[in-house]
């Protein structure tokens, strides 16, 4: 299959997704909600399986896949902190930030202590390892509530809460990625130190995302918004790619400032968001072929160790929430099983850092995210099903009639 072959087929998934949900097309809960049947897929194709799409061939697309993953931070960043019931409460925002802040920094202790032990050869880009699994470990997708609202008429205050909790979190990988090309990738303005480049990072995704809001003026024209809103992000996957910054990091920031200043937010989330989907389904085929375990036995065994930390602090965060918070009592401990769920974020950082530290890390960090997308949909929406069941939030399944029951047997 030559480069080209595989960017026609690429657009042709890219326009089979945003067929499945475009306008009167839309159709509710189709799939799983981490969307990782698509990874599947790509690894079906790809080299470790059937061969049809080898690794050098994405390497070809390379900047294509760029693009889909800033446009995909930039549609995540206008959606940050918002609900089908909108915006989360400040209140909330805050008190949401310690789930993912806790959990990173489990993850980042578990790794950093338990490397020289189960992958010795890792030890020297440990910094790197560990910040890149904790940005992959902090997601719980908020897919997941869509889909028990959507599936299974679910509905109630702790939904309500566990869906707020979810939207809030992104903001915390987002920074650990600033963070990580800020020590690690070695940006082009060294000069400043890994401060100076976390800032300008910062700075360059605020400044442009204000300037978006700004050129979008008072009156909303669709045609024009599409116009100012390509060409800001195009600016900013191109200064921020080329000065060695975290790309995905800026186009998020300018997606959530954007909607944060202007007076359209509401148009805006309606324009960008049907784009997602065309754009991940691709995007995690991709994530898919590029798979590639360095060490299955010492991948195996960082990926229990990131599992482990996760769920341990997930379940003690949902004990403390009941003290905080009366609507989680009745859930107890299943809840924090319940928020292992992850997904398209956690997908697409594990890509950004396989195309951007090559090797043994980031096919490590890229192949503990496939991991950790498969455990938590196993473990997460059966778990949130209990939680809320407990909590009286989830209808109980239909009795059978008596009739029914007589004719079936």
């Amino acid at each position: 299959m030559s480069s080209l072959l595989l960017l026609m087929v690429l657009l042709l998934v890219a326009y089979f997704g945003s067929f499945l949900v475009g306008g009167e097309r839309s159709v509710s809960g189709v799939g799983l909600p981490s969307s990782v049947e698509w990874v599947v897929l790509g690894v079906i194709v790809g080299p470790q399986a059937l061969g049809v799409v080898s690794t050098s061939l994405v390497d070809a697309v390379h900047s294509v896949v760029t693009v889909a993953l800033a446009w995909l931070m930039l549609t995540a960043g206008v959606q940050y902190a918002a609900t089908s019931r909108g915006r989360v409460r400040f209140s909330r925002l805050v008190g949401s930030l310690p789930w993912a802040l806790a959990t990173a920094g489990a993850v980042f202790a578990a790794v950093w202590f338990a490397l020289p032990r189960i992958a010795p050869e890792l030890v020297q880009n440990r910094l790197v390892l560990c910040l890149a699994l904790a940005a992959v470990s902090c997601e719980t997708t908020h897919h997941v509530m869509r889909w028990v609202r959507e599936r299974y008429g679910a509905s109630g205050p702790l939904l309500d809460l566990v869906e707020d909790i979810a939207a809030a979190e992104d903001l915390v990988p987002m920074g650990l990625l600033v963070a990580l090309f800020a020590l690690a990738r070695g940006a082009k303005i060294v000069v400043l130190g890994p401060a100076g480049v976390a800032g300008v990072t910062v700075t360059l995704g605020v400044v442009l995302g204000g300037i978006c809001a700004l050129l979008l003026g008072r009156e909303f024209r669709l045609r024009e918004s599409w116009g100012t809103v390509l060409g800001i992000s195009l600016l900013g996957i191109g200064v921020s790619a080329t000065l060695g910054l975290a790309y995905v990091a800026v186009s998020f920031l300018i997606g959530a400032v954007l909607v944060g200043l202007s007076r359209h937010a509401g148009e805006i989330r309606a324009m960008l968001q049907p784009t997602e989907r065309g754009a991940l389904l691709p995007v995690l085929i991709v994530c898919g072929v590029r798979i590639e375990p360095h060490e299955v036995t010492h991948t195996a065994a960082i990926f229990a160790v990131v599992l482990a930390a996760r769920i341990v602090t997930k379940v003690i965060l949902a004990r403390l929430l009941v003290i905080f918070e009366p609507d989680a009592r009745a859930a107890g401990g299943a809840l924090g099983f319940g928020m292992l769920s992850c997904g398209s974020l956690t997908m697409c950082i594990g890509l950004v850092c396989a195309l951007t530290f090559r090797g043994a890390v980031g096919d490590t960090v890229l192949a503990v995210s496939a991991a950790l997308c498969v455990a938590g949909e196993l473990l997460g929406p059966p778990a949130l099903r209990t939680s809320l069941r407990r909590a009286g939030e989830l209808p109980e399944p239909a009795a059978q009639p008596a009739a029914a029951k007589e004719v079936a047997q």
